[in-house]
């Protein structure tokens, strides 16, 4: 079960506290990432963006981290890439009560290709995911495809985003059952999917120590080592033209033109 094996490593890997929403993603072959597969660092919210860019085939996305190989060449991109945004969906509490998501837990083990990514956070000031894309509810779905049914035919990967409000796991668990089942048959079982958290945690995510490292880490994040780097570049640049400009030097004395005649 989720609950038993890479997500229990929560207790093992991480002491620290910190609030994660897990990434359970699943598809066909050639995807980049094998059949349950695991990457147990922490990745942010934008890698799952990078990640699943590289699924819909869209150039100059490989995917890292997440996927261990850009999508093979020639590989059948799935006609519909759904992504699951559960509200509450918790690292921990799908590690005490992921026997709950036992749907989630039958597709992932029946899919050509599955991963597991327990430890998932979202940037404070982008605690949202795939903004631009169109965000549908679990029952409005169907009637989405029946308006457009160009998107189970048209040869390229769509995405669809289907967000859900629930009280407790099984909710969400029948929720993704539903929606993949009814996909799954309108595609012949070529589509992908990825479940996540919608809500940034309650406390800030700190970088978490994989099982290998030991010691302290510096809580450094991709935006911030990039603004780091802009200004260092800025003051190495404003630091040569300060030390230029007063490196200057006049001649001490003038002779006097008049005189010299």
């Amino acid at each position: 079960m989720l609950s038993a094996a890479a997500l229990l490593t929560v207790t093992q890997l991480d002491a620290s506290g910190v609030a994660y929403t897990p990434a359970l993603m699943w598809g066909p072959e050639g995807l980049g990432f094998g059949r349950g597969a695991k990457h147990l660092d922490a990745v942010s919210g934008q890698d799952l963006e990078v990640a699943v860019a590289a699924l819909l085939g869209q150039p100059g996305n490989e995917g890292a981290p997440l996927l261990a190989s850009e999508p093979a060449r020639g590989a059948r991109l799935p006609e519909v890439q759904l992504v699951f945004l559960l509200e509450g969906l918790g690292t921990e509490d799908v590690r005490r009560e992921g026997g709950q998501l036992r749907h989630v837990q039958s597709l992932m083990d029946s899919a050509p290709a599955s991963l597991t990514a327990p430890f998932t956070t979202r940037s404070p000031r982008r605690p949202s995911i795939f903004e631009k894309a169109p965000r549908l509810r679990p029952d409005e779905v169907e009637a989405h495809l029946r308006a457009h049914p160009e998107i189970l035919t048209n040869g390229a990967a769509d995405l669809l985003l289907v967000e859900h409000a629930a009280a407790d796991l099984s909710a969400h668990d029948e929720a993704v059952h539903r929606v993949c089942g009814h996909v799954a048959g309108a595609t012949s079982g070529n589509y992908g999917a990825l479940v996540t958290g919608s809500k940034l945690p309650l406390e800030a995510p700190r970088r978490r120590l994989s099982s290998g490292e030991t010691g302290v880490k510096l809580m450094i994040e991709r935006d911030l080592l990039t603004g780091l780097l802009v200004f260092a570049l800025l003051f190495t640049i404003f630091i040569s033209g300060f030390c230029c400009l007063f490196s200057l030097q006049t001649p001490r004395k003038f002779e006097d033109g008049s005189k010299a005649q």
